[in-house]
Formats: structure tokens, sequence, C-alpha cells
């Protein structure tokens, strides 16, 4: 799991963390809960959806850690706003990646969302960091224990992810090296007119070129709207 920490967003927000699983073989009951969890009532479905308080994202429509690293920004820059166009902020971060100036939501989910057929998944978690619910005035506390108490939530929550996910945690760096839907990308993000080969990109120049055009392409929807 990958975590940032950042200080210039409101204090709720302000830790993002990322695990990238390859192999999941559980993604159909995945979606299955996530539907249910958004009607179930009462303390059950409190516990469910903090259980599911994720963005499940389709891996094959990432490139890498820039492209999600970027539309998560844009997300948080949206609720610091108040001008968030979905229901929370991990659908946000979902609406954030696809290319359109009016996107609407359920197509969103369709191309960047969990499917019941995904077998590369990342999950995103945008929530306050530990700290903040543990701070202590005491001066017995050794030096550590902010660090520590950082240590044991992002522990926790690499267990929670662990034991959601049927699959096999590995570094966002091996994105690449997961099926990347290149084709589907370029249709979406238009960039077909490129002067690149149909299919995938044969080299990594090419692959840095879609990559970068598409985390510019995220990047500036941003700043327009």
């Amino acid at each position: 799991m990958e975590s940032y920490h950042l200080s210039h967003f409101p204090v709720d927000h302000s830790s993002v963390h990322l695990a990238f699983f390859k192999n999941v073989t559980n993604s159909a009951d995945l979606r299955k809960r996530l539907v249910a969890a958004a009607t179930m009532e009462g303390e059950e479905g409190d516990r469910e959806r903090d259980l599911l308080d994720y963005a499940f994202v389709e891996a094959n429509m990432i490139v890498d850690r820039e492209q999600l690293l970027t539309a998560i920004y844009s997300a948080l820059q949206a609720a610091s706003s108040g001008s968030l166009k979905t229901k929370t902020l991990h659908s946000e971060v979902l609406l954030s990646l696809h290319p359109s100036a009016t996107p609407q939501i359920n197509e969103a989910l369709r191309k960047f969302g969990i499917s019941a057929t995904t077998k590369n998944l990342i999950l995103v978690r945008i929530g306050p960091p530990s700290s903040c619910s543990t701070t202590s005035t005491s001066t017995s506390s050794p030096p550590s224990s902010d660090e520590d108490a950082k240590a044991e939530h992002e522990q926790k929550l690499v267990d929670a992810m662990s034991d959601l996910v049927e699959g096999e945690m590995t570094s966002l760096s091996q994105l690449r090296e997961s099926d990347v839907d290149w084709k589907g990308l370029k249709k979406l993000y238009k960039l077909n007119e490129m002067n690149l080969p149909s299919n995938a990109p044969s080299t990594e120049t090419e692959k840095d070129m879609l990559a970068a055009v598409i985390t510019s392409t995220i990047a500036t929807k941003t700043v327009a709207g």
C-alpha cells in the first residue's frame, strides 16, 4: 500500500492510501455488496458502508500512479470548494478519471469502476490521518508515538483491504505489466489521432507519451472546471 499525506487539504481528507491487487477472484461479490450497501438500512448498513468505504478502480484503465493521483487531487479540490458532483469523495475520484467535461457518474462507474469481471483492482481510501483523533498532550508519551500510531493505522488499513479483496497486493509500479486496456483508453481519451499504432503501444516511449496526455487531460479538465 502507498500512503500520501496532504496537509494543504482539510484534515478529514488529508490522507490518501492506494493498494493495487492483481488476479482478483471476488470482484462479482464485491460489486454486489457495493450495490446492496447503498440502500441497506440501520446499523448493519452503516457497518457495511464503512467496510466498503473506498474507491474501487478498474486497474486496467490506469496506466500509472500519476493518472490516478491527478484524479484524486481533482476530487479533493472539488470537496474543498464544495463543488462535488457526486454523493461521495470516493465516487468523485471515478468521475474525475473520465475525460469528459460533463461526464455522467454512471458512465464513469462503467468505465473506471469495479465490474463482475475485474481481475486487477485498485482501492483508494481518502480520510483523516490516524493522529487527528488520538493526539495527546501528555508529556509522558514517547516522541515516536505519532509515528507509531500512523504505522498502526496504515497496517490496519492493509489488513482491512486484504480481508476485503481476494487477490495479490502488489506495487503500483507494476501497473503497466498488468493488462492495461490501451485500446480502450485511446478511444475514451480520443487519442487515436496521435501518430501511434492502432493497438497497444509497443515501446516505453509510446506508453509514456500516452500516459502524459491522459494525465494532462484530467488535469486540464480540473482547471477548466
